[in-house]
């Protein structure tokens, strides 16, 4: 069932692998999306990994997530014909997104001020690195730059070794993610004037939005946030936040304060099974703790506190990640599972919801299961429309029935190279 949220609006995604989240989400709330591709294919569709480790332009899973649901036309921005067509698309498009760098549209002819004069309503979205001005304008950049320039890296990684990246790419998303509420943002506008307006969104700057808690640290603490790994790095005492488990990790964390009760919980289920160690069978538990030493523990706490966090470890070494997640949830523990890829795909609750969906994709001659809705409306679906498009599928209907070209327009349009 299509969504009725945008049906109607038309967005033009320029965008490579930088901007392709964007697209998505327009194109799960019904917008007709069409992904202007080079001839030779997006440079997304090269991304690894590919469906059955098998290469193709039509097999990257990256690209077959963040394109379902949209239509793509082959054009070449580098002809002056290529580049008369996008004027004539953006002439009937609400939306634009782009990942170039800045003025490199512009220096084409076809940037903002060029397509706004045909279009007013247009409003033109722009995924950057670090924005259009200042020393960063025309740096170029990776995800992990961003991820690194942004701070967010500064926190990753274990106490006294080198940060680390996130392993999955995660700086681009943000931008993406932000270029589409802000393209909404100035929807909303264009409702009160008819005027549309051109987004710079900044990577670096969306990173940094990760980290409002980190930031404050210094204002409200007089010291920032570092590297920990698998402790937290809370006020009262660094605490053990991972634990193993039979079959995996599970996130923990023992310490009094707001995690009294949890604690006294988890030791309570050792007793039970008898795998509390004599000193922590004592009346009382743990005697050190109270609801507000949390803030306020003493040295004899805190190697108490590690003391119990061994006892723990252990116990969980016993168990799997299923038969904890059940006690957490009948005991009222402070966890959770850590789950991997095949955890997500058999979560109960993500079934209960129906997030996985199932696409028919022609050209691969198979069904996919995608990620569905990222929010659940009682009255309008949201979710991929379709599966991520061919190489230029579209190009009969978008420059034939939307452009009005004749077939031979097309096919001297391709010889020439345009698209």
């Amino acid at each position: 069932m299509r969504s009725e949220l945008l049906k109607g609006l038309r967005m033009l995604d320029l965008s490579d692998e930088k901007g392709a989240l964007c697209g998505k989400i327009f194109a799960d709330m019904g917008a007709d999306v069409i992904k202007v591709e080079p001839p030779s294919g997006c440079s997304s569709r090269n991304i690894p990994p590919f469906l059955e480790d098998r290469p193709g332009l039509d097999r990257g899973l990256g690209f077959l997530a963040w394109n379902a649901g949209k239509k793509s036309i082959t054009l070449n921005l580098a002809c002056e014909d290529g580049r008369q067509l996008l004027r004539m698309l953006a002439e009937q498009a609400d939306f634009l997104v782009d990942s170039f760098p800045p003025d490199y549209l512009q220096s084409l002819g076809i940037g903002y001020e060029t397509l706004a004069a045909l279009n007013p309503g247009l409003i033109h979205a722009t995924v950057t690195a670090f924005g259009d001005r200042g020393p960063g304008k025309n740096y170029k950049a990776a995800d992990i730059n961003g991820w690194a320039s942004g701070g967010a890296m500064f926190l990753m990684g274990e106490e006294g070794k080198p940060p680390i990246q996130m392993s999955v790419p995660q700086g681009w998303l943000h931008a993406a993610a932000e270029a589409a509420v802000a393209a909404m943002i100035a929807y909303y506008a264009r409702a009160a004037d008819g005027l549309g307006q051109h987004i710079v969104v900044d990577m670096q700057a969306c990173v940094a939005w990760t980290l409002m808690n980190e930031q404050a640290m210094p204002l409200l603490h007089g010291d920032y946030l570092r590297r920990s790994g698998v402790f937290s790095g809370a006020v009262g005492g660094r605490r053990k936040t991972v634990y193993r488990c039979a079959d995996g990790f599970i996130s923990f964390i023992i310490a009094g304060g707001p995690y009294l009760g949890s604690t006294n919980a988890v030791i309570a289920w050792m007793k039970e099974e008898g795998a509390a160690p004599d000193w922590l069978t004592r009346e009382g538990g743990l005697k050190s703790l109270t609801p507000t030493s949390f803030m306020a523990a003493t040295a004899a706490d805190l190697a108490e506190l590690e003391r119990t966090e061994e006892a723990v470890q252990k116990f969980f070494l016993g168990k799997t990640k299923k038969e904890l997640w059940a006690n957490i949830l009948k005991r009222r523990l402070f966890g959770a599972p850590v789950a991997d890829a095949a955890d997500i795909a058999e979560d109960p609750q993500l079934k209960a919801r129906g997030y996985f969906v199932t696409v028919e994709h022609r050209g691969l001659d198979r069904t996919l299961t995608l990620p569905g809705a990222f929010a659940k409306l009682s009255e309008t679906p949201v979710g991929p429309q379709g599966p991520a498009p061919g190489l230029g599928e579209h190009n009969d209907e978008i420059y034939g029935a939307l452009l009005g070209l004749s077939a031979r327009e097309i096919v001297e349009l391709r010889a020439v190279g345009a698209i």
